[in-house]
């Protein structure tokens, strides 16, 4: 019988082309979709079911998890892709804004795996695999509400990795780097941003590679975590310039490798950090800012 599989948010982006992966491998998909409109997504691919969740409704998430499990008749893994971006100074975004962009990527990646636990419990094995992103790495200017989740993300995923082991249940974080999806064409921007931001803003996304990884790369790397057998492994990097993060810092030390960050963030890169960190891939990014 072929395995199983949840991914939410699967309109477009990662999420759609890791429908299409493990489609293509053989395994039964339940997709998830925020839209009504978007229900016939992955229409063509056999063995594919999509459905909708709003996955900032937590109450959703047992019946979702009932519902998926009848669509199969068993879940082997679930993928929490389901996110979105919010840019801006902490000084210039609400509060409402902050506990808007924790709800979706990370309250409600809490609440599914809250959701589906007793079922992976009970079977003694269980695949969860949590999108974080390489900002969980390293602090950008403009984004701390958005790479502060996807951190709290990454190290969600390391915990429950221990926390999980005796039940035969593996979690895993995958860390992207900058991937062309829609992602940037969807941003939550600070709503009350004060002016004496805006030049810095303009530089920082100016300086930002125009180009990264198609969806497909972290879609593979998606794949690899979930066959992959070592209950060991918590992090995953995809893309070039997310997998030279972790060869850097083993160079530099953790001390040195913030130094050099900041400094070629702040536009001074030495030639050091050039060699060590790879660029992006070289599909266009849309990027409205």
């Amino acid at each position: 019988m072929p395995n199983t599989i949840v991914i939410t948010g699967t309109a477009t982006g990662m999420g759609r082309a890791t429908v299409g992966k493990f489609a293509a491998e053989g395994w039964n998909v339940v997709a998830t979709v925020r839209k009504e409109s978007d229900l016939k997504a992955h229409d063509g691919l056999r063995c594919v079911n999509t459905v909708l969740l709003d996955v900032d409704d937590e109450t959703a998430a047992v019946p979702f998890a009932r519902l998926a499990l009848e669509q199969f008749g068993g879940v082997d893994a679930l993928v929490n892709n389901a996110g979105y971006y919010q840019m801006g100074p902490l000084e210039g975004t609400s509060m409402e804004q902050v506990h808007r962009q924790y709800q979706t990527n990370v309250f409600s990646i809490a609440a599914l795996i809250k959701a589906f636990l007793p079922t992976f419990r009970a079977q003694r094995s269980g695949m969860i695999i949590n999108i974080a992103s390489l900002t969980a790495e390293q602090g950008y200017p403009y984004s701390s509400v958005y790479a502060s989740s996807k951190a709290a993300v990454a190290l969600l995923s390391e915990s429950l990795n221990i926390e999980l082991a005796e039940f035969g249940v593996i979690v895993r974080a995958i860390l992207p780097g900058m991937s062309a999806t829609r992602i940037f064409t969807k941003i939550d921007r600070g709503d009350s941003i004060p002016d004496a931001y805006q030049a810095g803003i303009a530089r920082f996304f100016a300086s930002n590679s125009s180009t990264g990884s198609d969806p497909a790369v972290t879609a593979d790397v998606i794949y690899r975590a979930v066959i992959d057998p070592d209950p060991t492994a918590a992090r995953y990097y995809s893309a070039p310039d997310s997998v030279s993060i972790p060869r850097a810092k083993r160079i530099l030390g953790a001390d040195g490798y913030w130094q050099e960050f900041r400094r070629a963030v702040l536009g001074h890169p030495s030639d050091l950090w050039k060699t060590l960190m790879e660029k992006p891939g070289s599909t266009p990014v849309d990027i409205e800012v």
